[in-house]
């Protein structure tokens, strides 16, 4: 394991990503530190963080002296371009020298393999070169970099300020140091950054947000008791001048008489009364609170803003400094939102501006956009990945085009995420394949990549496959034994026997590196076994989802270990041992937290849930973003189709004369009408379209609980047969959902719980933590590059051999 050092200045919204980074690199076993001049520092760092103290020997005017940076940075009143200039002059050059030997002192004695210097903070990077150490950058304000493009000579002024820095310390290298050549970490997506031509050293993350969390009072029953729109008014911890009350004067002017909820970050005391509709506190739960609002106006700060815009919410933009005016541009420019003129803004501009983002849907659109941008960038997990990589010499590296062929079983739930892991292995440069023993349309399957369906092999097997499928519509009458029965005896066992004769041929004629096999597709990790190819299996579901029977039902554990036995017998494998999984590496779709797992096997590895593949499937967009009141969508998945008529006609007798709108997940003409506050696809778009929701309605299946809880979304769950009781318990013991049984699923009983989670915010709350646990196992990135750990593994041994 390695030793990361991050260095950071005592600016908060540089600080808070890096406590989420390096609270990654803690859980994957590192050593990780901090160098700082803020001793209460100490209480934000993740358990096992360690503080390094820039400290000195001071009399007390130097120690006043370096403790008013920050202050002057508040009271100054600057604007514009003057405020670079007053920044770098009064503020960053002098804090850099103020550092300089603290940093170079704590390196020399910590002795790390990789330091992190904050891109404002470049006496780290000087540090670094003078002790010969490794280095990277974190840009969390990535307006100085877009700088060089829009604003070249304000860039080259700053460079020459730095270059002047590095040779007063005995740098003598002509150019800037501040940006890593190994690796800069641009905590933003590339869509929200803009065009612009960048080295390849310059990573995207996306912002990285979860570590902050604060704990302070906040009047949650009165707020949730308000059923009118809400936002959020804040300019942040840098600005704490005179002007401060006249922005705020505006503020009340503006929206004092609407119908309006304005929670507004400021100190109560700064004015005798407040409106009757204003929320007024000094600190605010703010990540807590963004998913309950409607609307963000702020000064511009890149914290914020990407705090907003990861919960698709539109801004209006007041810049006052800095960065701020590069950000505010950029929000404009996404559509996210809109801009006014700190100095030169009237409350009447400000009230049209917040009633635009509010009531013109374009503007909500934009931000949604955004936000998928920041999740598919994935942010701390990425980082943390790119942060490993850096370590391995370029010599180390995977070679590119290693060849990998998915076993998948013939149903779209277990087949999805291996889609999305693909194309990112094939982006990646890798060949890969996908097999299976039913055909497959050619759409599902990324650009690059094929599916192998060997219709030769199966001719014998077409009716018992069909049997077979039909089959798992009887999942919901069966008893939980018989349920395990239909499953391993009657399904999984067939059809691993059925793809031998065409993994024979495909692989004689292939040769895959690494065979990926999904959990239930047992031949695929047999026929590994069989032929020494390294394998790993892809697990959809809860890894414990058939219980602990050797504990609990030894009977059912011994029928278990008997059918695979005598499988694994009939395909030519006598060693000991149970071998339908791999025992190299199973890349689990959920996260830890959820799946509830206090003990990991070492082969067992919690990725969360992948992107899935884009599905184009038309879709009424019009009629939804027309709808007004709360969204819950509807499915059943694939399968269960025999129950599907009985089930819908219970939704629409507890919904049809509500004020909720229905977007129902099933073909249509099961019922000749539909009630009007019913949208019904036989396909839908569902990842595109959960952000859209409010809440969600389903059976169980993982894709849907994933998609789900993704978007942090609550859930009543009506478990039928299969895993979905399992998960159904591990929904409820999260608190992000309620369960009812479908054998017990009254119409008033189904209505109730809905309007329960959509009203009671304890179940929003419980399914935005899932959502952090889910999005910080690192999804397809974390899935690649085990992946590729696996190969390189495996070629490191060949060569020691």
């Amino acid at each position: 394991m390695a030793k990361f050092v991050f260095v950071v200045p005592p600016l908060t919204g540089h600080v808070n990503p890096t406590l989420s980074i390096g609270s990654e690199l803690l859980k994957r076993g590192h050593e990780v530190a901090w160098i700082s001049l803020d001793q209460n520092l100490n209480t934000k760092l993740p358990a096992g963080g360690e503080l390094l103290l820039i400290q000195y020997d001071q009399t007390d005017e130097e120690k006043k002296e370096s403790e008013s940076y920050l202050d002057i940075i508040s009271k100054k009143v600057v604007y514009g371009i003057d405020s670079i200039k007053f920044l770098y002059d009064e503020v960053l050059i002098p804090l850099n020298r103020h550092c300089y030997i603290g940093i170079v002192a704590l390196l020399k004695q910590y002795q790390p393999d990789m330091v992190i210097g904050d891109h404002q903070l470049f006496a780290a990077a000087i540090a670094t070169k003078k002790l010969n150490l490794p280095y990277s950058t974190s840009v969390t304000a990535p307006a100085a970099i877009k700088m060089m493009d829009e604003l070249p000579k304000v860039h080259e002024w700053e460079v020459n300020k730095i270059i002047e820095l590095q040779k007063e310390l005995g740098i003598t290298e002509n150019r800037s140091l501040a940006s890593s050549d190994l690796l800069t970490l641009v905590l933003t997506s590339k869509e929200f950054f803009g065009e612009m031509d960048l080295p390849e050293n310059y990573k995207f993350t996306g912002p990285v947000l979860t570590e902050r969390r604060i704990s302070c009072e906040f009047d949650w029953d009165r707020f949730n008791s308000i059923t009118r729109k809400k936002i959020l008014v804040s300019i942040g911890t840098t600005f704490d001048h005179d002007h401060k009350k006249a922005f705020f004067q505006k503020v009340i002017d503006a929206f004092k008489d609407e119908d309006l909820t304005v929670v507004l970050v400021s100190d109560p005391q700064l004015f005798e009364n407040w409106p009757e509709n204003f929320i007024v506190c000094q600190q605010v739960p703010q990540l807590d609170l963004l998913p309950y609002l409607d609307g963000v106006i702020c000064h511009g700060g890149h914290n914020t803003v990407s705090e907003a815009l990861s919960n698709a919410l539109p801004l209006v933009v007041i810049p006052i400094a800095y960065d701020q005016s590069h950000v505010a541009g950029r929000v404009v420019r996404t559509g996210a939102g809109e801009r006014l003129n700190f100095n030169r803004f009237k409350s009447r501009h400000l009230n049209e501006a917040v009633q635009n983002i509010l009531n013109n849907p374009r503007y909500k659109e934009a931000a949604q956009t955004v936000r998928e941008s920041f999740m598919e960038a994935g942010g701390t997990v990425p980082a943390a990945n790119l942060l490993e990589k850096a370590l391995i010499p370029v010599s180390e590296t995977i070679n590119s085009g290693s060849k990998f062929l998915f076993v998948i079983p013939p149903f779209f739930g277990h087949i999805s995420p291996t889609l999305s892991v693909g194309a990112s292995l094939i982006a990646r440069g890798h060949e890969v394949k996908w097999f299976g023993i039913t055909p497959l349309d050619s759409k599902h399957i990324p650009e690059g990549g094929s599916y192998f369906y060997p219709e030769e092999d199966l001719v014998p097997f077409q009716d018992e496959i069909q049997r077979i499928l039909k089959r798992q519509d009887e999942g919901p009458a069966c008893s939980g034994p018989e349920v395990m029965k239909l499953a391993l005896e009657e399904t999984y066992v067939p059809f691993a026997r059925m793809m031998m004769p065409g993994l024979e041929r495909l692989v004689k004629s292939w040769k895959p590196d690494v065979l990926v096999n999904d959990c239930i597709t047992f031949g695929g990790a047999l026929f590994a076994h069989k032929h020494n190819i390294p394998c790993v299996t892809t697990t959809p579901v809860p890894p414990d989802v058939m219980g602990d029977t050797e504990n609990n039902a030894p009977k059912i554990f011994e029928w278990q270990q008997k059918l695979i036995r005598d499988l694994q017998k009939e395909v030519g494998i006598s060693d000991d041992g149970i071998f339908i999984h791999s025992h190299q590496l199973n890349l689990v779709f959920t996260s830890q937290a959820f799946a509830g797992f206090e003990t990991v096997p070492s082969h067992m590895r919690f990725v969360g849930p992948v992107k899935g593949r884009p599905n184009p499937a038309p879709f009424d967009w019009e009629r939804l973003k027309a709808a007004t009141t709360p969204k819950i969508f509807v499915s059943l998945g694939t399968l269960l189709v025999d129950i599907r008529k009985a089930f819908f006609e219970k939704v629409i007798a507890a919904f049809a004369d509500q004020p909720v709108t229905i977007v129902a997940a099933t073909p249509p003409d099961i019922f000749n009408e539909w009630p009007s506050n019913f949208i019904v696809n036989g396909f839908v778009p569902q990842s595109a379209l959960m952000p859209h929701m409010d809440a969600v309605i389903c059976h169980g299946g993982f894709n849907t609980v994933n998609d789900t809880f993704t978007n942090g979304l609550p859930m009543l769950i009506t478990p039928i047969a299969y895993d979905h009781f399992h998960i159904a318990k591990l929904i409820e013991k999260a608190g992000c959902g309620i369960s009812i049984r479908y054998k017990r699923l009254l119409v008033e009983a189904l209505r109730e719980t809905v309007f329960e989670l959509l009203e009671n915010p304890q179940y929003r709350n419980a399914a935005k933590e899932v959502q952090t646990s889910l999005l910080n196992a690192g999804g397809n990135d974390r899935a690649v590059e085990l992946l590729e750990n696996c190969i390189q593994k495996e070629q490191s041994t060949l060569v020691s051999v």
